[in-house]
């Protein structure tokens, strides 16, 4: 009598993706989120009834434990022009960003390789009319944060990667990660960005825009997680093909 495992298996493996899709869904949200640099969390810029030049950007936070260490690795991306946006900028300089921490953490930078935001700034980080009060900033070289000097920076498309060590804190990466996530949602900790060189906009050449967490943000997968899972479902397959293969014999 032939027996057909098509379906048991294709069954099998269905199970499994929706069981590592779900895994993979709650991995990925206590390990790393995105704020979104746009006009409607507040700008410096604005004419008659359009807030902001309508340059943005994506801030990528990533908590990484490395050994007794807790790294911060901040991903810039600049997306001003890649929506249409009331302001119009189709392009523009990120040149600065600033941000705060939780209570009781410093925060010093571990490493700038490849990138040309190498000024680390903890005084006097503010953006005049938004917010007066960031705790840290790190920019493109300038004499000083509030600089207007758009070279270096990263135009439409580019990204550039920052990694800090924060210290004064025993949380975990995961537990930091929701902590900051938290801080950020409900207003206790803020971002701002710096864009100079806009073009396209009616609205001005510059603009200064706080972050926000966007409701439609996806998470930022961790690679060994996904590469785990991975491995897990390709065990799970071999297991299954292994006893379809006994059951014929």
């Amino acid at each position: 009598m032939k027996t057909n495992f098509a379906q048991p298996l294709t069954a099998c493996l269905a199970t499994a993706g929706l069981v590592i899709a779900s895994s993979l869904l709650t991995a990925t949200q206590a390990q790393a989120f995105s704020l979104s640099v746009a006009p409607e969390y507040g700008s410096t810029n604005s004419l008659g009834n359009v807030i902001g030049t309508g340059a943005t950007a994506t801030l990528d936070f990533n908590f990484v434990q490395s050994g007794a260490d807790l790294l911060l690795n901040l991903g810039i991306t600049n997306t001003t022009g890649t929506k249409t946006t009331a302001g119009g900028a189709t392009n523009s300089s990120l040149v600065a960003v600033a941000f705060d921490v939780l209570s009781g953490v410093s925060a010093s930078v571990q490493s700038t390789a490849g990138s040309s935001f190498t000024s680390f700034w903890w005084q006097n980080v503010g953006i005049n009319g938004l917010h007066n009060g960031f705790d840290y900033g790190i920019s493109t070289p300038r004499r000083n944060f509030n600089g207007s000097d758009p070279k270096g920076g990263l135009y439409k498309n580019e990204s550039t990667l920052v990694s800090f060590l924060l210290t004064g804190s025993s949380l975990s990466a995961a537990q930091a990660e929701s902590a900051f996530l938290t801080g950020f949602q409900n207003g206790t900790l803020k971002a701002g960005v710096r864009f100079q060189d806009v073009s396209g906009s009616s609205v001005g050449d510059s603009d200064k825009v706080m972050a926000g967490v966007s409701a439609d943000a996806e998470p930022v997968p961790e690679p060994t997680t996904i590469a785990g899972m991975v491995m897990g479902l390709g065990s799970l397959v071999a297991a299954r093909r292994k006893q379809a293969k006994k059951a014929l014999a």
